[in-house]
């Protein structure tokens, strides 16, 4: 699987949020109008993106949209990715880039430190650096352990103490054994820390000194942050940085969660590039950040163009509108199903299957007709108006409850003047309901409906009664 398809599906439960939003604000029209703005900015926030980042992103496109004049709302998405990806902070590249690095990865418990630092430790020996691992995480139970596991995977050697050991005592052990074996990228585990105490931001505030202080290789604290955190991690992240100084982000857990837009909230916010991004539990897994591929697979793309004839979205979208709106009007009209008529004057139960030859051609093949406002039982009755000169609503419906054939309608109008008031103006749903329901209280629901009781014969008369009659 490609880079950018596995980070395609790591994104995926952020993508289909946004677009799950974006769709109900797309809903509305094409237009870009204010309304339009604020619910972009409101999407945005609501995929963790950050309210800063938000706006920004929103006031640019405002601006490129003035400035281009955009026709629609569709052309300013097609600008969404490239927006989102000039949001993102540069830079980072010298850390993994091949140089000669020391690494401190920070964060609180559970964000998968030690399982980043193993992939980074094994990916770069395939890359054929000289690394070296330090365990400072000596409090976390089996932390050591968990470790060493990563170090014979990737075949390099790792500094360790007994457990409750003093973290910054295991970063000068490390920086000693890096310098005696000529070691050129060091990554060092410490311990998980709430950014809530300060007595253990303080602590690892001292690993952090001791290491920038006695290391000759230049020393990049990274912090490594659950997306599944969402909004919290930012606020980790603040602290962290106020305390610490942070030099880049690692941000992991993307393809658990439907929150990986905070990766854009942190990096803008306090203005720290990301380095790599976790997509997986692979050995694999940890890739390099690209800005432009992240925004691709966050925001995905927006096919789907507005009818502005129609009023409606095209396609997919206006179908399941019709077919929701015929279920609704069903349940309305329950106990008296349609028995429109067709040309040969014989009632069916299903109303599309009801409709006249000429309705069925209308629609597309297989598909009931639907009016503009996505109703099929309206559109069979508009249509059957056409074509028999616009009888009266009221005919219509009567013949649909299976009172009057199709041939009356049309004789009855060519006797009858129109009338000026009621012709064209449609039925309600409600008017529908209690014609139905009249229809089954007097004894005329669907079971009865049909063609009317034939006259009786008359009385066949010998020829001798007639004669005398």
């Amino acid at each position: 699987m490609g880079l950018f398809d596995r980070i395609n599906e790591g994104l995926a439960r952020s993508r289909d949020k946004f677009k799950e939003s974006m769709n109900v604000l797309l809903d509305r029209g094409p237009d870009l109008d204010e309304e339009f703005w604020e619910g972009l900015e409101e999407t945005l926030i609501l995929s963790d993106v950050g309210g800063a980042a938000a706006a920004d992103i929103v006031e640019r496109l405002r601006d490129l949209a003035t400035r281009r004049a955009l026709p629609d709302a569709y052309a300013v998405l097609d600008l969404l990715n490239d927006e989102i990806a000039a949001t993102f902070t540069e830079g980072g590249e010298d850390i993994f880039g091949g140089g000669e690095a020391v690494v401190l990865f920070v964060g609180i418990n559970g964000t998968g430190k030690t399982t980043t630092v193993g992939k980074l430790a094994k990916a770069s020996t395939d890359a054929g650096r000289a690394v070296i691992l330090g365990s400072a995480d000596t409090f976390r139970a089996a932390a050591i352990e968990q470790l060493e596991v990563w170090a014979r995977r990737s075949g390099v050697e790792m500094v360790t103490r007994e457990r409750g050991a003093d973290p910054a005592s295991v970063c000068y052990d490390t920086l000693e054994r890096a310098e005696a074996t000529g070691a050129d990228l060091v990554l060092i585990d410490t311990a998980g820390r709430l950014h809530t105490s300060a007595d253990l931001m303080r602590e690892l505030e001292k690993v952090v000194n001791v290491v920038r202080k006695r290391s000759k290789l230049p020393v990049y604290t990274v912090l490594v942050i659950d997306a599944t955190t969402g909004q919290n991690g930012l606020q980790q992240a603040r602290e962290f940085n106020r305390a610490l100084d942070l030099d880049a982000l690692i941000v992991t857990k993307l393809d658990g969660t439907a929150k990986g837009g905070i990766a854009l909230a942190v990096s803008h916010d306090l203005e720290l590039p990301i380095v790599k991004i976790g997509v997986g539990e692979g050995i694999d897994d940890l890739r390099d950040f690209n800005a432009r591929e992240f925004a691709a697979a966050l925001v995905g793309a927006f096919d789907e163009r507005f009818d502005e004839d129609g009023d409606s979205l095209r396609g997919e979208n206006a179908k399941e509108a019709a077919v929701t709106a015929g279920e609704r009007r069903r349940d309305v009209l329950e106990g008296a199903p349609a028995a429109a008529v067709g040309e040969a004057g014989v009632a069916a139960a299903d109303a599309e299957a009801a409709a006249p030859a000429g309705i069925a051609e209308a629609g597309a093949a297989g598909e009931p007709v639907i009016d503009e406002q996505g109703d099929v039982e309206e559109a069979l009755v508009e249509a059957a108006e056409e074509m028999v000169a616009e009888p009266a609503d009221g005919d219509l419906v009567e013949a649909a409850l299976g009172r009057r054939t199709h041939e009356t309608i049309v004789a009855e109008v060519a006797d009858e003047p129109a009338d000026e008031e009621g012709d064209g103006a449609p039925f309600t749903d409600d008017e529908l309901a209690e014609l139905a329901l009249a229809a089954d209280e007097n004894g005329e629901g669907a079971e009865e409906a049909g063609d009317p009781e034939p006259a009786p014969e008359p009385e066949k008369k010998s020829f001798w009664k007639r004669l005398f009659d």
